[in-house]
């Protein structure tokens, strides 16, 4: 035998010595917080998140590139995106990451999933009864990607009736639950959990580049203190939509908070997407032979080495700027205000009452989508340069009443240009998009509706792509941002003189309390309730800072309530 030969032959076997993941840390479960390994001992998971498996990504699904992922950057989970329930895809995944020793999430990435609740009960039980078949002990399931405008009572009924099937076949297994506003919402979940289960954890997406995601780092270390289960199943270097900036000290603050805290997280994402979250520079090979990457990709890859290496935090940089720990900032004690889950950028809260939803990625699951497409694409994104304007109708129902909503779209154009709506073949108005290149941008625009009930909604546009669009009620974070004025809602709430020495400073973002006060409401301009305190002997009380809108605070008192609203620039 040749020396090369033998030499070969004792790296293999010396490779085949090394505990993976799987072997040496079991079945994982939840204790309070923590992730938790077969001994007991808390266990961070830290990896990867697959590209959508649609649109030729799908690609990347290959045992290669989960060798690549457990063998070159030390990761220890993927999660694998299923968005049509394919249950041969998400069974192959389960077996490359069994035989590269790692664990898997298999996520059901819907923005809808509450409306495929029966599809999604076959699904996931069929999977689990596949664990069980192979004796596996390395699958997470996660229920549903990312509830858009979905309040949480109906992702938890969903959740409710999904876990049995779960459960028939993989009594153990930990599973995940999506949260409201694109899984940013931690607040109402951990207001009303799920009751009953064991090994139910929620999660919590973010993209660390947005500054206004930077106040979710509260409601994860709330969590860590109430000691409710998190994930991170989904999170990117860049800006929410994908794209833009690659904000290193965003990053470098995102990363030490995980750390610290000891959350579990997967990183968007594996493909070769033109876009900044992209691990993988276009023409990245499919088995994960050959994959240059990105500046996320190279970042995140050392990150997950680093510290599935036992690395510490000051240790770790960024850019050639060392982390920060956190931990000295980390008081459970001073979180006693419960405003939370806020973005100060235009986000919708996902509580509204009406709300209407396409989605390019869902539209299967669209909501209202008995028919809703009248003439047009059911596939919502367009060729950029199209050389006469798309035209497409819908019908929009159950809309509660006339009146003033928010028009919202996803667009990416070459060149500027306006959607023009239209209501029941009257147009209404346009809403102008600038020039983006491959990048989508947010539009808005308030959109009078002359009739309740049942409409048709006509869009034309030219020249750009549209990967969404929503009609809904607007919320306090919509008011200024569209010019929508107060006179546009009915306050409810009648305006008696009660207490004296009530006025709120939005400077130091605190209210000033008179002697009789008792409690501490605020709600949104849609009634929503955001923030609730017990303020006897209390002469003031400081909040944190809220997004740009107008609300109404609510002073009880021991002669009444005291209205007091609010206009925060």
């Amino acid at each position: 035998m040749k020396l090369k030969s033998i030499i070969t032959g004792i790296l293999v076997a010396a490779a085949t010595l090394v505990a993976s993941p799987i072997s040496e840390h079991g079945q994982l479960s939840l204790k309070g917080f923590n992730i938790v390994d077969k001994n007991g001992n808390p266990y961070i998971l830290r990896g990867m998140s697959f590209f959508w498996d649609q649109w030729g990504y799908e690609k990347f699904f290959t045992q290669g590139a989960v060798n690549t992922l457990a063998n070159s950057w030390n990761a220890n989970v993927i999660r694998t995106p299923i968005h049509a329930l394919d249950e041969t895809r998400a069974k192959n995944m389960i077996d490359y990451a069994n035989t590269a020793g790692i664990y898997i999430i298999v996520d059901y990435h819907s923005h809808e999933a509450h409306t495929q609740t029966e599809n999604a009960k076959r699904f996931f039980g069929n999977i689990a009864a596949y664990v069980k078949q192979k004796g596996y002990v390395h699958v997470l399931y996660e229920l549903y990607n990312e509830p858009i405008t979905t309040p949480w009572s109906t992702v938890k009924q969903y959740a409710e009736a999904v876990i049995p099937a779960i459960r028939q076949n993989d009594p153990n297994g930990i599973i995940i639950v999506g949260t409201p506003n694109y899984s940013a919402s931690l607040s109402s979940a951990m207001n009303d959990p799920i009751t009953g289960q064991k090994n139910i954890a929620y999660t919590l997406h973010f993209y660390a580049s947005t500054n206004g995601h930077s106040s979710y780092k509260t409601s994860l270390l709330r969590a860590k203190c109430k000691d409710f289960p998190v994930v991170i199943t989904e999170w990117g270097v860049s800006e929410a939509s994908g794209t833009g900036d690659f904000n290193h000290s965003l990053n470098r603050m995102w990363m030490a908070w995980m750390e610290a805290i000891g959350v579990s997280w997967a990183n968007w994402s594996i493909g070769d997407k033109s876009e900044t979250s992209a691990a993988l520079s276009g023409g990245a090979s499919a088995d994960g032979s050959n994959w240059s990457l990105t500046p996320s990709g190279t970042w995140v890859k050392e990150m997950i080495t680093h510290f599935n290496r036992g690395g510490s935090i000051s240790s770790a940089s960024l850019g050639g700027v060392n982390l920060v720990d956190p931990s000295g900032d980390m008081n459970c004690a001073n979180l006693d205000v419960n405003i939370e889950d806020f973005i100060p950028t235009f986000t919708r809260t996902g509580e509204g009452k009406f709300d209407y939803n396409i989605h390019a990625e869902n539209y299967a699951e669209a909501t209202n989508n008995n028919d809703v497409l009248i003439t047009g694409t059911n596939y919502y994104v367009e060729p950029q340069n199209s050389s006469s304007p798309v035209i497409t109708s819908y019908k929009v129902t159950d809309v509660p009443a006339e009146g003033m909503y928010v028009f919202s779209a996803r667009m990416s154009a070459k060149t500027p240009g306006y959607v023009t709506y239209s209501v029941n073949g009257i147009t209404v108005d346009s809403v102008k998009y600038e020039a983006t290149g491959d990048e989508y941008k947010r539009v808005y625009n308030k959109i009078v509706v002359p009739t309740s009930g049942n409409i048709t909604l006509t869009l034309s546009w030219k020249d750009a792509a549209m990967d969404w669009f929503y009609v809904a009620e607007a919320d306090s974070a919509d008011s200024l941002e569209l010019g929508i004025s107060e006179d546009a809602y009915v306050n409810k709430i009648p305006t008696l003189a009660i207490a004296s020495g009530f006025s709120f400073d939005g400077v130091s973002n605190s209210f000033t309390l008179p002697t009789e006060a008792k409690e501490l409401m605020l709600f949104s301009v849609n009634g929503q309730k955001i923030y609730s305190k017990k303020v006897s002997g209390l002469t003031s009380v400081a909040i944190n800072p809220l997004p740009s809108g107008m609300y109404t605070a609510i002073l009880k008192t021991s002669k009444g309530m005291q209205p007091l609203k609010i206009t925060v620039k």
